[in-house]
């Protein structure tokens, strides 16, 4: 059956009407639904946005706390610690001034008893290499010069590394013992006394 003229102006109305019906997989007008590319400017802007912690010397300060560190190499800061604290206090409650000077106390009584530790160690060390010498050790039981001998010049070498430490460790030790005896005495000044706060001796055994 043909073709009518009427049947092809039904027809033509029909393509219109689809025409201008919406793109399949769009909500609303064009204008509401951005680009890709627009969308993955704002994610990686969104991304970059993000702060990222890098630690340095300003934020490692400030998770110390308010208090300096004490200056192991150089002049002593004592001193500085003492200002500090006191600062602090004109701001702050009794019980946060404590917490501040024992986050403090804490950081560097561990510091100090760590190198008291390591310096018996190498004490010992240097009290069984002392041993070896006397009793001839060196030579073992086999018996062979040669051998000996480079068991006897490893022993010095360890004797000159093991005395560079022992008297860096022992700088070390006087440097936080003092600045503690220091700090101490002038909260004790101000007012302030707490039991915990003690130094450790030299010798590892007790403290003061």
């Amino acid at each position: 059956m043909g073709w009518k003229w009427k049947d092809l102006a039904r027809l033509g109305v029909a393509v219109a009407c689809f025409a201008s019906l919406p793109s399949i997989g769009q909500t609303g007008s064009g204008t509401d639904s951005a680009p890709l590319g627009d969308i993955a400017k704002k994610n990686k802007a969104a991304t970059a946005a993000k702060a990222k912690v890098v630690v340095n010397d300003d934020n490692l300060h400030s998770q110390r706390g308010p208090i300096p560190a004490i200056s192991l190499e150089g002049v002593d800061n004592s001193d500085e610690i003492a200002h500090a604290i006191r600062e602090f206090r004109k701001t702050h409650t009794p019980a946060e001034t404590e917490e501040a000077i024992r986050h403090w106390y804490d950081e560097f009584d561990g510091m100090l008893a760590d190198t008291l530790d390591d310096n018996s160690r190498l004490i010992k060390r240097k009290e069984d290499r002392a041993l070896n010498e006397a009793t001839g050790s060196y030579y073992g039981q086999d018996g062979d010069y040669n051998r000996a001998m480079q068991r006897r010049n490893s022993a010095i070498l360890e004797d000159r590394s093991d005395f560079r430490q022992q008297r860096k460790d022992g700088l070390m030790v006087g440097k936080i013992q003092q600045t503690f005896i220091k700090v101490r005495n002038d909260l004790q000044i101000i007012g302030l006394r707490y039991e915990w706060f003690k130094v450790r001796n030299a010798n590892g055994n007790g403290s003061f």
